[in-house]
């Protein structure tokens, strides 16, 4: 007859095993944070952008006609956070015709985030992060 034993076992390679899944783990979220603290600045630095646009194209005069300076003004003060020109949308939107005192006007910027682990996982390569800023018109 056999004798069933259930004593204590050799471990010598659980302790490797469990290691390698939780360094795996903990550095999936490490990554996870700091892309997330990177796309937070980004979007920061939009909102900035937009409120730079916004401010620029309130105080503008004939702003109807100079809807380029003011793209030209966002993508300036986002070129100086180094976010290149291909990744960035700029919409203005001045209610629908001609503002006059006291209309406002909404600068939107769309920046697509590239994530750097695009490669793993292809849907979350490019993030579009949303940004938007209203003034009224000051001058005319």
């Amino acid at each position: 007859m056999r004798k069933l034993f259930f004593g204590p076992r050799s471990q010598k390679g659980a302790a490797v095993v469990e290691f390698a899944l939780v360094a795996f783990l903990l550095f999936v979220v490490i990554v996870a944070m700091a892309e997330f603290s990177r796309a937070w600045m980004i979007l920061g630095v939009a909102n900035g952008a937009a409120r730079v646009g916004a401010r620029y194209a309130a105080i503008l005069p004939d702003v109807e006609n100079n809807l380029p300076s003011v793209t030209a003004k966002v993508k300036e003060a986002l070129n100086a956070s180094q976010i290149p020109d291909g990744d960035i949308h700029v919409d203005v939107d001045l209610g629908g015709g001609s503002p006059s005192l006291g209309d406002p006007i909404t600068v939107n910027v769309i920046i697509d985030f590239h994530t750097s682990f695009g490669n793993l996982f292809p849907k979350l390569d490019e993030l579009p992060l949303r940004a938007s800023c209203s003034m009224r018109r000051e001058t005319i």
